[in-house]
């Protein structure tokens, strides 16, 4: 969870420096197309199987429409028509939803010192966002696609958990890379029609194909490939609580990396946000002690 979470945490950079020479949906289609290929290499030499026959593949096939499909969709138009304090505190919403989710579907409660640990991590995660002050009006539309964003990230954490007993990390990651590479190329290709240059022109720049290498091997194959183990081996609350780390390692990445602003708001928050996932992991054992 920690892994998967800091790697996380650096694809807004990456998505930054790669939306400087192409649209959402083309940078999306060369990430997973990138991911698939690469999750091939393994499936074709014969490493790594995938074991569907018999299975019912409806719950897989969910998952990936959940994430990545839909997700990004949410994600990227949220962003594109409202402002990124606002896109950053929607976002920061997902462990809530999570949680909540995990409760009524998967039976895993958390407990009350966990839901005010967590609550105190997801506020660190909004003065943090907040304090970039940043400007642009709100449009529905976007909210709509926020909200969208937040009840599928929050689904497919559930859905992953639900059939982790059926489907193999592999299997699970996998398919979700070739639904996204599959969804993504298809509207990169509709949404370009009329200038299909568009999708051979950025690869004349080097830090856009580091980006997408980033994105598609560090975010994508590896991020995905940890997030859906860390869901099959560890209880829901102690894994989503992780998520308020991509805030944090987000912010860092600008300020070190991009030179942006970093106020004393924000290194409060950052504590907050540390001491929060802190206090989840600790009252999830002492709930295990006291139980057993």
């Amino acid at each position: 969870a920690i892994g998967v979470y800091t790697l996380w945490g650096f694809t807004f950079m990456a998505s930054k420096v790669a939306q400087g020479y192409v649209t959402p949906f083309i940078l999306l289609a060369y990430r997973f197309d990138t991911a698939a290929l690469v999750l091939s290499v393994p499936f074709i030499i014969g490493r790594k199987k995938l074991d569907l026959k018999g299975k019912n593949i409806k719950p897989l096939l969910l998952l990936g429409l959940m994430e990545p499909c839909i997700y990004f969709i949410g994600e990227q138009y949220g962003l594109r028509y409202t402002n990124a304090a606002f896109s950053g505190v929607m976002i920061a919403v997902i462990p809530i939803v999570t949680l909540v989710f995990t409760a009524v579907f998967l039976k895993e409660k958390p407990t009350r010192a966990q839901w005010l640990f967590c609550i105190l991590s997801i506020s660190g995660v909004i003065a943090i966002t907040l304090s970039e002050n940043s400007g642009g009006d709100i449009r529905l539309i976007g909210l709509l696609c926020l909200i969208v964003a937040v009840f599928t990230g929050s689904a497919y954490s559930i859905i992953s958990r639900s059939i982790s007993d059926d489907f193999s990390v592999f299997e699970r990651t996998y398919v979700m890379m070739l639904m996204a590479a599959v969804f993504y190329t298809a509207l990169a290709v509709i949404e370009n029609a009329n200038d299909l240059g568009a999708l051979t022109a950025p690869l004349h720049h080097g830090d856009f194909i580091l980006a997408v290498l980033y994105l598609a091997v560090g975010a994508s194959v590896l991020g995905y490939t940890l997030f859906n183990f860390a869901v099959s081996n560890a209880p829901m609350p102690r894994v989503i609580i992780f998520c308020n780390l991509v805030t944090v390692f987000s912010g860092l990445s600008g300020v070190f990396l991009l030179k942006e602003h970093f106020s004393a708001v924000s290194a409060v928050a950052m504590v907050a946000v540390l001491v929060g996932i802190w206090g989840v992991q600790r009252f999830d054992k002492e709930n295990k002690k006291s139980s057993s």
